[in-house]
């Protein structure tokens, strides 16, 4: 197992789908503020009456390390993923090693833990970017709320996770790529809060005010914080412990009973 997880990463970081959507996610966290700067200084500028709102002259450390992603970025860390768990397939990696293993589940739940690395890789650069990003615009404060940021950056990593799990299940045990990449889109952007909307509409005609919204995790990883500014990490951990305890043996379950292709 240890051996097949050792060459997962290495599969992984010498892919060329890694390194570029790598890069891409930093250059694109990396001229975020500057961007943002930018479209507000041209807006004061055409308008008229001169703007009365003003650009956010400091940005507290915690706040960035707490909100590594945009949409772009988090479709991009997706995408990434659903590229990774199909690559084995695609080349016939996993025809060659399928007989040399006791079980063929093991090369699914390889994959799945050297997707924290990728995941955790992506959003250290998408936190990297938007710090020095912010650096150039605003003055970037360090704060009491540190913990809390890191905190929230933890939960975020084991939310997105969660969703690589169902990623896994569509991508490499049904072996559909081209689903895997609209699911990735779908989270990346999401889309996926219509069909949340759909259900909370049919659910509430049977018990009243009950929304599953709030407790799916890619609603949680967008925003893991209520109102109030505390973190929601008891409902964070249960959404991604039950979205991967469903998923995760269900996609090794799949592709064991499957033919290697």
């Amino acid at each position: 197992m240890a051996k097949l997880f050792n060459m997962d990463l290495y599969r992984m970081v010498k892919a060329k789908s890694f390194r570029i959507l790598l890069a891409l996610t930093f250059a694109i966290s990396l001229g975020s503020m500057p961007m943002l700067k930018g479209l507000y200084d041209l807006a004061k500028m055409l308008s008229p009456e001169g703007m009365t709102e003003t650009f956010e002259a400091t940005r507290t450390l915690s706040s960035l390390i707490s909100s590594p992603f945009s949409i772009i970025t988090l479709m991009l860390i997706l995408l990434s993923v659903v590229f990774f768990f199909y690559a084995d397939m695609e080349n016939g990696y996993i025809k060659n090693i399928a007989g040399q293993m006791p079980k063929r589940g093991f090369s699914i739940l390889s994959r799945y833990l050297a997707a924290i690395v990728h995941n955790a890789v992506f959003m250290v650069a998408a936190v990297a970017g938007n710090v020095i990003g912010a650096m150039l615009v605003v003055k970037v404060t360090v704060d009491s709320a540190i913990v809390t940021g890191i905190g929230a950056f933890l939960l975020e990593l084991l939310l997105l996770q969660s969703i690589c799990a169902i990623l896994l299940l569509v991508t490499a045990s049904l072996r559909s790529k081209s689903f895997g990449i609209v699911l990735a889109v779908l989270f990346g952007v999401g889309a996926t809060f219509l069909l949340y909307s759909a259900l909370d509409s049919g659910l509430d005609m049977l018990i009243k005010g009950f929304k599953i919204t709030p407790y799916m995790p890619d609603t949680l990883l967008n925003n893991p914080f209520d109102a109030n500014g505390n973190l929601l990490v008891l409902r964070s951990v249960l959404s991604a412990a039950v979205t991967t305890g469903i998923f995760l043996p269900l996609s090794i379950g799949v592709f064991d009973k499957r033919d290697v292709k």
